[in-house]
């Protein structure tokens, strides 16, 4: 289209992102439709001359002048055509208390989709989520607090980490701009808008000011409790309780379906460097196993002595764990999740209403089970042909009581490194008071 073709007194405008909208300066209105199409047109004038007339009466009849100006609201205003005929879609802004609002009653199903219990009902938190779809269409922002928050603990519940609001204190100090809801600052007001719509959304999703507030990212609101399955029971002693551990850290990360970016990716960070170690020790140790089965006197042919069984199983098990690990680090190379709203979708399909994220646990815990058993296996096959080739009984003595305090000192220090609290037990993430 050009220029020329538009309606007097509207004009295109584009959004820094690149899509188009239009813009009538003297009612303040604003359309992403087809102006262009008469009859479309036609629709949004006869809209737009209603809604600020029914606006007028309810601020007349209200005595609603004191709080709202009509000269400073804006509408947004989206004419959808459906077998029955015309609706009209809109919400109006008032940039002075950055809210939005409707001239019918709305229970706004759609705003609160996020997020549930019986605290939707209250203003005090509904006025939350108005405020931040305001800064979502307005694309100076407190980033103090949230960075000394991050620096004095572990648990913040900040949507950004602390180099992230390092950076964005430093992009602020440069930016000398009013955040205002108009046609002429909407460029200049996008930087601090879109931070602001994160923050927004973050204090909705975690009610603040309510009594429910979460302080910390690991604190639930709706009570949720993990209760262990019979798989869980069975695998985690069989998985050398690797399985406990990442349940408790998925967690710690997906919080009443809410999962956080950033320990979502420091999880995945630390799983990958794991991983990376674990294929180290486990390229180690197949290299071991093959060493071991060239020896003349382990592998005589018949491959049926425990020692050859057990360093076949060994061998085995080495190769597991780095087949898993490589398939698992290169999953999450090529399959990023910097997002929150991927983590969680990712997360979601693996959860489940009562047992969590356990099945996720198991596997992420796999690659590590398989290099221990591969160790267990190596070292019985080693005691094995040093007991078949041994027949002095104070080279047995000797040997085997120094296995034994080996033994006894390793299973000392996993008990006491160990986290204090139950295995298995049921167990709720921290709730708020």
């Amino acid at each position: 289209f050009s220029e020329d073709s538009l309606p007097d007194g509207w004009t295109a405008q584009r959004h820094p992102e690149g899509a188009l909208y239009f813009m009538h300066s003297d009612s303040k209105t604003f359309t992403e439709v087809n102006i262009c199409n008469e009859e479309i047109f036609g629709d949004i004038e006869y809209f737009r001359d209603f809604l600020f007339s029914e606006l007028q009466g309810e601020i007349h009849n209200r005595n609603l002048s004191g709080s709202l100006n009509i000269d400073e609201v804006q509408l947004v205003v989206e004419p959808k055509g459906d077998h029955q005929g015309v609706i009209c879609c809109y919400y109006f802004v008032n940039p002075s208390s950055r809210s939005l609002f409707w001239l019918d009653d709305w229970q706004g199903d759609e705003i609160f989709r996020d997020c549930r219990g019986s605290r939707l009902r209250y203003p005090s938190y509904q006025k939350l989520m108005y405020a931040l779809s305001c800064w979502f269409n307005a694309q100076v922002v407190f980033l103090t607090m949230p960075t000394a928050d991050h620096l004095t603990s572990n648990r913040s519940s900040c949507p950004l980490n602390a180099d992230e609001l390092k950076n964005y204190l430093t992009l602020i100090d440069k930016i000398s701009c009013i955040v205002l809801i108009g046609p002429q600052e909407s460029q200049q007001g996008l930087f601090p808008g879109r931070i602001m719509h994160t923050f927004y959304n973050n204090y909705f999703l975690n009610f603040h000011g309510e009594e429910c507030a979460r302080l910390n990212f690991d604190q639930t609101i709706h009570g949720w409790r993990y209760h262990p399955s019979s798989l869980m029971t069975v695998c985690a002693p069989l998985l050398f309780m690797a399985p406990v551990t990442s349940v408790r850290s998925l967690h710690r990360i997906f919080v009443d379906d809410i999962a956080s970016r950033e320990k979502w990716n420091t999880f995945v960070n630390k799983l990958n460097s794991q991983l990376q170690d674990t294929n180290l020790l486990a390229t180690v140790l197949l290299n071991a196993n093959v060493g071991f089965l060239a020896i003349q006197s382990v592998d005589n042919g018949g491959g049926t002595t425990l020692r050859q069984l057990a360093s076949y199983m060994s061998l085995v098990a080495s190769l597991a764990s780095i087949v898993l690990g490589l398939v698992f680090v290169g999953h999450h190379r090529t399959e990023t999740r910097n997002t929150a709203f991927q983590a969680a979708k990712f997360l979601d399909r693996l959860q489940h209403k009562r047992h969590g994220l356990e099945t996720l646990a198991i596997i992420y815990s796999l690659p590590y089970a398989f290099l221990m058993w591969g160790m267990v296996l190596f070292f019985a096959a080693f005691v094995s042909e040093w007991c078949g080739n041994s027949r002095d009984v104070k080279s047995l003595a000797s040997v085997g009581g120094f296995l034994f305090l080996v033994a006894c000192l390793g299973a000392w220090c996993i008990w006491t490194s160990r986290e204090q609290t139950g295995l298995l037990v049921v167990r709720s993430r921290p709730r708020a008071g």
